[in-house]
């Protein structure tokens, strides 16, 4: 009786496309206050600078997950670090003051402490502005309730940590086994398109209140700095 109504139970799991179309529709729906939080975080850090509590060698970074990436996650963690920022700065010391900064202006959901064999090194938070954050940031913009604030993943980690992210041992291309043959093929073909494989993404600017964008080649490059960027000019060249 038991395998019976079983089989007549119809299970509808969504199409890729539909999946994509989602993740689309999620993203949409927050990147605008995603981009007015990371903006008011840039205006709050600068302003730490001028008052000395932090050094000017402190980088913040944002990104929105491309969907190829996030997609691949396992469901549970999907929405947790779709919306990211990283601080990379000058020496641990420095990660200790910026953190009892930033946890200022939101509320804390989790937090990680990773030291990996790889020389990775770093503390993982998961936020949400924090009432007061929102209502500034309303102040001056469209009103948005808070729901419309993402959760935001914040990396804090070294200069030195930050090099072997990207360059060394614990780069993302070794980590994540990538098939650098296969980047080079879709992005001398024009395929590795921001949004599908390559995060949107944005870096602090000292001299501006606001951060600046990547272009696509920027981000290409920073995700993936072994790739000869040179390739697709060469092709189109001939």
């Amino acid at each position: 009786m038991d395998n019976e109504f079983r089989r007549d139970i119809k299970v509808t799991v969504p199409s890729e496309r539909e999946k994509v179309m989602s993740y689309n529709k999620f993203i949409i729906q927050q990147q605008e206050p995603f981009i007015l939080f990371i903006n008011y975080v840039n205006k709050y850090i600068n302003e730490l600078r001028e008052k000395g509590i932090i050094s000017n060698f402190l980088e913040i970074r944002a990104r929105i997950k491309s969907s190829n990436s996030a997609l691949k996650n396992d469901q549970s963690k999907v929405v947790d670090d779709v919306f990211g920022m990283e601080f990379v700065c000058a020496t641990e010391k420095e990660i200790e003051v910026v953190e009892k900064y930033i946890e200022k202006i939101v509320s804390t959901i989790k937090k990680k402490k990773h030291n990996k064999d790889n020389g990775y090194k770093a503390l993982h938070c998961m936020y949400v502005p924090n009432d007061e954050t929102v209502g500034r940031i309303n102040s001056a913009q469209n009103q948005y309730d808070r729901d419309f604030f993402p959760v935001v993943e914040i990396q804090y980690k070294t200069i030195a940590v930050d090099y072997e992210a990207n360059y060394g041992s614990a780069s993302h291309e070794k980590y994540k086994k990538t098939d650098m043959e296969e980047i080079q093929r879709l992005y001398n073909s024009g395929k590795l398109i921001q949004g599908i494989y390559i995060p949107y993404m944005w870096v602090s600017d000292i001299n501006s209140d606001k951060m600046r964008e990547l272009t696509s080649e920027e981000a290409i490059k920073k995700m993936y700095p072994s790739l000869n960027i040179q390739g697709r000019q060469n092709i189109e060249g001939r």
